[in-house]
């Protein structure tokens, strides 16, 4: 076993049972305010510099080595989802519809017990680190803060990386893709208001709950006759509220959306096309709309030197898998990727005779790899002590 195996297992268990403490006590975004105390607070025994941030939640500290190197950027986003937990796990979430279901908290404990390990073996490093605990990825406005407060603060940043755990990739592995990764999207809600009345009588209305499923069912021809086939784009609904009786028309109906594509430009024209045809429908029949689009991410798209540095510091190569594929679903790691080089990475957390731990991320049953931990944390040790 090598020395930094050795230093790795020194500080684990410490380290599964700060995941632990996190998964039992989740906090959603912009309020993970005892989340961030437990990270701080766990590090006061190191090196690390952490600065005072704008708000109250998130953290950003600096391990520097030599001024004259490479400053690496480390983020883990923090924050849990308001979703009912339904495992079994003895550190089941303590609070009533609140879950840590995308493994935000593996992704905080991978950091932490980087942070640990990695000040133990300051002399090895090659680079100065930056430790970003980002809140608020899951309403995708983290990372937009974290940057400000980068700038702010006045933090350098040359490159930086990032995990999220993988039910599809087994536990210890780290898959990774050269460029796309996960794509860019785009949330919408929608408003229709007409004339409602009964419902024996809809020639004397302009039925909302119709107009809806018009528009929705429109929606779906976007995708497959105004969109590229060459570039993928995904469009989905995922609400849709009208009414309150079986025998009454409805004044408004409402339902939102999302779109998601690797391309900008297809969601772009997907936005345009959409709003087009919801103002000329609407217009036809006399009904009126409200359309708002927000929350909007961009493709998350590596960059293929950062990715190759990576996976190349490792000193078990049979760790490191090529993904097939990207993900259609979306991360705003990718707003960083706007100003810096990097590249994110995914942690398989799937174990073999865990049925749950393969479920999908979000799944109020899903179970995550603890092992996964030391798995991300030496492949961190290895490329922030192996550069060049």
């Amino acid at each position: 076993m090598s020395v930094k195996e050795e230093v790795i297992d020194k500080h684990l268990d410490h380290i599964v049972n700060f995941r632990r403490r996190l998964h039992k006590k989740p906090e959603l975004s912009f309020k993970e305010f005892e989340t961030t105390d437990m990270i701080v607070n766990g590090l006061e025994d190191t090196k690390i510099k952490f600065y005072e941030l704008s708000e109250d939640t998130g953290a950003i500290g600096v391990l520097e080595k030599d001024p004259d190197y490479e400053y690496v950027g480390v983020r883990a986003d923090i924050d849990a989802l308001p979703i009912e937990e339904e495992t079994d796990l003895e550190f089941k979430s303590e609070i009533d519809g609140r879950m840590h279901a995308c493994g935000h908290d593996i992704h905080s404990s991978i950091l932490y017990g980087f942070a640990k390990v990695i000040d133990e073996l300051y002399d090895d490093l090659k680079y100065n680190i930056v430790f970003i605990f980002q809140p608020a990825e899951e309403i995708l406005k983290g990372a937009k803060y974290i940057k400000e407060e980068l700038k702010r603060l006045e933090v350098p940043v040359d490159k930086i990386v990032m995990y999220h755990t993988w039910p599809n990739l087994n536990e210890g592995l780290v898959g990774y893709r050269d460029e796309q990764f996960c794509a860019g999207a785009q949330s919408f809600n929608v408003k229709l208001k007409a004339k409602g009345g009964h419902a024996a009588h809809p020639h004397k209305t302009a039925d909302p709950v119709y107009l809806a499923a018009d528009i929705i069912h429109f929606i779906q021809a976007i995708v497959s006759r105004y969109n590229n086939p060459a570039t993928p784009l995904v469009m989905t609904i995922g609400q849709i509220h009208a009414g309150e009786r079986n025998n009454v028309i409805p004044d408004v109906c409402t339902f939102g959306g999302t779109m998601r594509s690797f391309s900008e430009e297809s969601i772009k024209d997907a936005r345009e096309i959409m709003e087009k045809y919801i103002k000329e429908v609407t217009a036809m029949v006399g009904a009126d709309y409200e359309i708002e689009f927000k929350n909007y991410c961009p493709p998350l798209i590596n960059t293929p030197e950062v990715v190759e540095e990576f996976v190349n510091a490792g000193e078990d190569e049979s760790v490191y898998h090529k993904l097939k594929e990207p993900s259609m679903g979306s991360e705003d790691f990718s707003f960083y990727l706007d100003e810096y080089v990097g590249a994110a990475f995914r942690i398989g957390t799937r174990m073999e005779d865990v049925e749950e731990s393969g479920y999908s991320l979000h799944s109020p049953e899903i179970i995550f790899s603890e092992k996964s931990i030391r798995t991300g944390i030496k492949a961190l040790v290895d490329f922030t002590t192996r550069a060049g």
